[in-house]
């Protein structure tokens, strides 16, 4: 088998992976090894898109318990016994370029003292979400939109509306004049964001590019056809593993 190490402190397991007679290599792997947190595993995803990802928390700022041990972890990989999941990406079209997002996209002013104005419309072939009807066409203030997948729906999502989900996606709004409740869409909805007035800036994950959006500009997101595939996410999500200050 062949690994890629990601993440900053990566060399800190080079010697373990090297002792499982493992081939490490610069691309083409089989699989990535992403050594950090969530922010690790979201700039490899985007790094090598659709390759197997193994996440394994830092030890310099984890304590891990026994079931998450690098080396438990890894051969357990080796003997097959990890199952891998797929997690469904969002995806947008900007400057004819597509994007995907693992975890979410958000839309907001670009500058912190000025609110923008936009317009959120849901297109599908059932009836409209629960409460997206009643935002159709209307014009609305703040500070714009995050879309998340139910993979990222534990951050930015969360922080806003105090929920999450684990199916379809979801559309909420940040710190508008008027309070909107989230939307959850299904697997075959679109959302189309126009921004009517003001600046506004488009973000993706931890991608470190961050996309002007012009007045006037209209996007449009549904769910990928590409996929995530992730081995043993539990291990950055264990609450038997303590995290410390490095």
């Amino acid at each position: 088998m062949k690994l890629l190490l990601h993440g900053k402190n990566s060399k800190n397991i080079e010697s373990l992976v090297k002792s499982l007679e493992v081939e490490i290599v610069n691309s083409n792997p089989d699989v990535v090894i992403s050594y950090g947190g969530d922010g690790s595993l979201l700039a490899s995803e985007r790094l090598y898109p659709g390759i197997p990802k193994l996440p394994i928390r830092d030890s310099l700022v984890c304590k891990k318990c026994p079931t998450h041990d690098e080396k438990v972890l890894l051969q357990s990989l080796l003997k097959g016994k990890l199952n891998l999941k797929e997690y469904k990406k969002l995806e947008t079209t900007f400057f004819y370029k597509t994007f995907t997002a693992l975890n979410d996209f958000v839309i907001r002013n670009a500058t912190p003292m000025h609110a923008i104005r936009f317009k959120v419309t849901s297109k599908a072939s059932h009836p409209a979400p629960a409460g997206a009807g009643s935002i159709s066409n209307q014009v609305l203030i703040g500070d714009g939109i995050v879309l998340s997948t139910p993979f990222g729906s534990t951050g930015y999502f969360k922080s806003i509306t105090g929920q999450t989900f684990k199916k379809g996606w979801g559309l909420c709004f940040n710190n508008t004049t008027e309070k909107i409740p989230p939307v959850f869409l299904t697997d075959e909805d679109m959302v189309t964001f126009k921004l009517v007035r003001g600046s506004a800036t488009l973000s993706f994950d931890n991608n470190p590019d961050i996309f002007k959006v012009d007045e006037g500009s209209e996007l449009q997101f549904k769910l990928s056809d590409k996929t995530a595939k992730i081995y043993e996410l539990e291990s950055l999500r264990c609450p038997n593993c303590k995290i410390t200050t490095a």
